[in-house]
């Protein structure tokens, strides 16, 4: 950025964004603050201006390491001082940001530090298998088919990973440890809410039941384009294409995306394309639309808990027919097994 850009920040909101880089970094940061956080930085331009620069100087100094309790910088020392030219005026503001650094980096460097080992939980499901799981806090995990979550509850912050799958969340709301999910380079942050996460084919889909979510970028992702915090309110739904900037908020109705815990998924006008996704990570035996078929739209209620059933709906109700080759399904454009 040009110092004639920088020089027009100022000073307060420099500082500012400093103070939310650290403050962001501690893992005890609770909902409340992730959510003053995108507060603040709706309020004007400028913060998210500040704070991208903050984070780019970070970024330059990500490769520090610790010697002998002295930070020094494995990169030739002009990129540091190249940086602070580009700021100008601002140069006290960057040093500053460069304490903060080497202040993070004495305190999380890369050589090996003493700590407790945290025990890690995992739980999952086979294809076409649902489980409950109630964790040490008492929030509860409906797993659906064919997923795998990890559990990594520390004293401060309650962290938990969707490997792959569908999860249903009813986190126990507890301000002073919030919850945590990673998603790839995603995390969701919330104290206590309701909400159904599918994470499937690099696809992120996020829908809030009750409370409030904030999906937010993983902040060690910096090669990825740069994304917003997004602010989830009940009947919201974020679907994110892992790896791009490509995010996308709608209004749904839960009832109707959670409708597989009551073993069903219904679909209004949807893609059989779609459809045949989703059934094919309830059953064993993999089902595929062929040509023209993948573009029918199909409205309906489909039972993910009998796949002839399941089959039968989709050919009743679409100009659609089956056929069974090598233990596997299609279903081709016309019916009674002629073509249109």
């Amino acid at each position: 950025m040009s110092d004639k850009i920088a020089n027009i920040i100022p000073k307060e909101t420099q500082d500012a964004a400093v103070r939310w880089h650290v403050r962001l970094g501690d893992a005890a940061a609770s909902e409340d603050d992730w959510l003053a956080f995108t507060d603040w930085l709706e309020q004007d331009g400028s913060h998210r201006l500040a704070y991208d620069a903050i984070e780019d100087i970070l970024i330059d100094l990500d490769n520090a390491h610790i010697d002998d309790g002295e930070v020094s910088v494995e990169r030739p020392a002009s990129n540091v001082i190249d940086a602070r030219h580009r700021w100008g005026g601002m140069r006290q503001w960057v040093t500053a940001a460069a304490a903060v650094a080497a202040m993070i980096m004495l305190v999380f460097g890369t050589r090996e530090i003493s700590k407790p080992e945290m025990a890690v939980q995992e739980y999952a499901t086979a294809v076409g298998e649902q489980k409950l799981i109630t964790l040490a806090d008492g929030s509860m995990l409906r797993l659906n088919t064919n997923s795998k979550v990890r559990v990594m509850f520390e004293d401060k912050v309650r962290r938990t990973e969707l490997a792959y799958g569908q999860v249903v969340y009813s986190v126990a709301k507890d301000a002073k440890r919030p919850f945590l999910v990673g998603l790839g380079d995603s995390q969701v942050h919330v104290v206590g809410t309701v909400f159904d996460i599918l994470r499937h084919k690099n696809k992120v889909r996020v829908t809030v039941a009750e409370g409030v979510v904030d999906v937010v970028p993983a902040t060690e992702k910096n090669t990825l384009p740069r994304r917003e915090i997004v602010r989830l309110l009940p009947g919201a739904q974020l679907i994110h294409n892992e790896g791009t900037g490509n995010t996308n908020v709608t209004k749904v109705d839960p009832a109707v995306v959670m409708a597989w815990e009551n073993g069903y998924l219904e679909y209004d006008e949807a893609r059989l394309a779609d459809v045949v996704d989703d059934l094919n990570r309830y059953f064993p035996t993999p089902i595929h639309v062929v040509g023209q078929a993948r573009e029918l739209r199909f409205s309906g209620v489909v039972r993910t808990t009998d796949e002839q059933d399941a089959l039968l709906v989709l050919s009743e109700g679409l100009p659609v027919y089956i056929e069974k080759s090598n233990g596997e399904i299609f279903l081709k454009s016309g019916a009674n097994g002629k073509e249109y």
